[in-house]
């Protein structure tokens, strides 16, 4: 393992019911990979906890499952820029964390927090919406044909080696109101599947990642494309890359992995562009 796989896992909790999923999560994902677990609860200034250290930690200590053991962190300050320092400072080689909430139709909200970590992060982020049962074992990446998802492939494929991986490319015919031949919508399609399996070629990728990599073209846009992958393949993991680097990465995380992360039913790895 590289010394980023051995870094530890690091999971944020804001002390919520919520949060179980992400914490359980984090826990698996710690013991599988042999690496330390480390549990971080940002404390707001001025508060009960900042006033009382030893009660916060008893707290912090309380909503892990019996028998974990964890490095606790208690940083005082502002929850996503510490957060993303804490990872930072102990090597994390992923970050952990759940979403504000859901509504009974499907969307997923983030939060401030989680977006801020996404926006901000220098290591993959995890973003649990599941109750784990079990290790990953479904993976779908997304791919607009970009060294950016390249990236975020190859991290997935390292973190998860022992785990085939669905990479999914939409494609569509331009003006399809008025180019309505069959002949102009197969070569669409022929070009589109050529196009990613030159992709998963010439990437760079190790041979192993190669030979667990089912491509896969479907038609619509990038954001439809995923989405009627993951209703036919039910995925339990979706790999998203996040587009920019500094400021502009602060400014979007791109439309489509942004639209991705508030609808998709399973829990998503965002990767970061490497900067």
């Amino acid at each position: 393992m590289s010394d980023q796989q051995t870094g530890p896992v690091l999971v944020a909790t804001n002390l919520s019911a919520r949060d179980d999923r992400a914490i359980d999560r984090a826990v698996m994902l710690a013991r599988h990979r042999g690496v330390e677990l480390v549990v971080v609860h940002v404390v707001k200034p001025g508060s009960r906890k900042a006033e009382d250290a030893e009660r916060a930690r008893t707290e912090l200590a309380e909503v892990l499952p019996d028998g974990v053991d964890a490095r606790l962190c208690l940083p005082i300050g502002s929850a996503p820029q510490e957060i993303t320092r804490v990872a930072g400072e102990t090597g994390a080689q992923m970050i952990v964390t759940g979403v504000a909430r859901f509504n009974d139709i499907g969307d997923y909200f983030l939060g401030t927090s989680v977006d801020h970590i996404l926006r901000h992060a220098k290591v993959p982020v995890l973003v649990v919406k599941r109750r784990p049962h079990a290790p990953y074992a479904k993976l779908l990446a997304a791919t607009d044909l970009s060294e950016t998802s390249a990236g975020a492939i190859a991290v997935a494929g390292a973190l998860f080696p022992d785990r085939r991986m669905r990479v999914v490319h939409g494609w569509h015919v331009p003006f399809a109101g008025w180019q309505k031949a069959v002949h102009v919508r197969d070569e669409t399609e022929t070009a589109a599947k050529k196009a990613l399996i030159a992709f998963v070629a010439e990437s760079g990728f190790p041979e192993p990642l190669r030979d667990r990599i089912e491509p896969l073209t479907l038609e619509g846009g990038a954001e439809r494309a995923v989405i009627d992958a993951i209703e036919s393949y039910r995925p339990d993991l979706l790999v998203l890359g996040t587009q920019g680097c500094g400021g502009f990465r602060q400014a979007t995380l791109g439309s489509t992995a942004s639209a991705l992360l508030s609808s998709a039913p399973c829990d998503a790895l965002v990767v970061p562009p490497a900067c």
